[in-house]
C-alpha cells in the first residue's frame, strides 16, 4: 500500500484536529463536512454491510422511537434533538467508527487498540469547547466503538449516539444546571 493511502486516516484525523483547535464562527459547519466527506476520498475504505436481522431491526426501532418518544416528551427538544442527530451524532460516527477507526484496525492494529486510539482522538477534539468534560467522551465513544465493532451497524451506532446526546443535553444537563 502506498505511503499516502496507508497513512491517510491519520492525515484526516490531523486535518479535523486541526480545524477543531480553535473556535471560530463555522466551526461546527467545516467540522461536520470534513467528517461526512474526508472518508469519501479515500479510496481503500468501504463501509461495511451489516447482517440484517430481525434482532437488529427491533434494535434499530427501539432507538428510533426512544428518540421519538423523547421529543414528543417535550417538543420544545425537537431542535436539539435534530441537530445532535444531523451535526454531532451521524457525522462523528460516520467517520470516527465507520470510517477512522476501520481503516486504522486494517492496518494490523487489533479491534481494542482502533477503539482506544479513536476514542482518545474523539475525546480529544471535544476539549476546545467542553473543557476538561470533554475527556469524560472517552467511556461511551468506547461504547459505541465496541458496538460497532461487533455489529457492524453504523446507523445503530448514530442513533445510539444521538439518543444519548439528546437524553444528556435535553434532560440531564437541563436538571443539572437548575
Amino acid at each position: 500500500m502506498p505511503f499516502k493511502q496507508h497513512y491517510l486516516p491519520f492525515f484526516f484525523g490531523i486535518a479535523l484536529t486541526g480545524s477543531a483547535v480553535f473556535i471560530y464562527p463555522q466551526r461546527s459547519l467545516v467540522l461536520t463536512a470534513l467528517m461526512l466527506f474526508l472518508p469519501l476520498l479515500d479510496r481503500h475504505w468501504q463501509l461495511p454491510r451489516p447482517n440484517i436481522s430481525k434482532y437488529r431491526l427491533i434494535l434499530l426501532s427501539l432507538c428510533s422511537f426512544s428518540i421519538l418518544i423523547l421529543m414528543g416528551l417535550n417538543t420544545d427538544y425537537t431542535t436539539i434533538a435534530l441537530t445532535t442527530l444531523l451535526t454531532a451524532a451521524l457525522p462523528e460516527e460516520w467517520f470516527f467508527r465507520g470510517y477512522f477507526m476501520m481503516r486504522i484496525e486494517n492496518m494490523g492494529l487489533r479491534a481494542y487498540q482502533a477503539n482506544i486510539i479513536t476514542s482518545l482522538l474523539f475525546a480529544l477534539l471535544h476539549l476546545p469547547t467542553q473543557g476538561v468534560f470533554g475527556l469524560s467522551i472517552f467511556v461511551p465513544s468506547m461504547i459505541y466503538g465496541w458496538i460497532f465493532q461487533k455489529s457492524k451497524d453504523i446507523v445503530l451506532v448514530i442513533l445510539l449516539h444521538a439518543l444519548s446526546n439528546i437524553v444528556f443535553f435535553s434532560y440531564i444537563k437541563t436538571y443539572l444546571n437548575r
